[in-house]
């Protein structure tokens, strides 16, 4: 039986508001690059993050552009950078990136064998993960940063 429409990369699978912390930046990182090139991308990083972890960051993401590139089996899709939505491309790419970052290698690489040829597949991994993980950085540190100052700075 035939699908009475095209799937695509960008169809919409998720919300934005619904993505954990680590997702969203990852999509708002790959929206940005996608759209504005390094400069919108290093902007949108300096956004949430000390100016060290930023460039930290910028060049983790560099790199990740840089072994995708060259390798992809198909242009990634993706929604405009303010667009509320998450394509199944975004969310994917997004999931890869968390996995890579936290410690799921096995799971990692077996995403990236979806978004690459098999000699990009290592490489991939490993800029997805310093990607991952200074994003992960920036996320633990605006939570920090919510929380209420104790009354007082007795620990007990």
């Amino acid at each position: 039986m035939k699908h009475a429409r095209e799937i695509t990369g960008q169809m919409p699978v998720g919300q934005m508001a619904e993505m954990a912390d680590l997702q969203g930046m990852v999509v708002s990182c790959l929206r940005q690059w996608n759209r504005g090139g390094a400069v919108a991308a290093l902007e949108m990083l300096r956004a949430y993050m000390a100016e060290v972890q930023a460039l930290a960051t910028f060049e983790a993401l560099q790199d990740l552009t840089g072994v995708l590139a060259p390798h992809m089996r198909r242009p990634l899709r993706c929604h405009a950078p303010h667009c509320a939505c998450v394509g199944m491309d975004e969310a994917a790419f997004a999931r890869f990136v968390e996995e890579a970052a936290l410690g799921a290698r096995e799971d990692a690489l077996m995403l990236a064998s979806l978004l690459v040829e098999a000699r990009a597949i290592l490489p991939l991994t490993d800029a997805a993960g310093r990607l991952g993980l200074n994003l992960h950085r920036a996320v633990l540190g605006a939570r920090r940063s919510a929380m209420p100052d104790p009354v007082s700075q007795t620990r007990h």
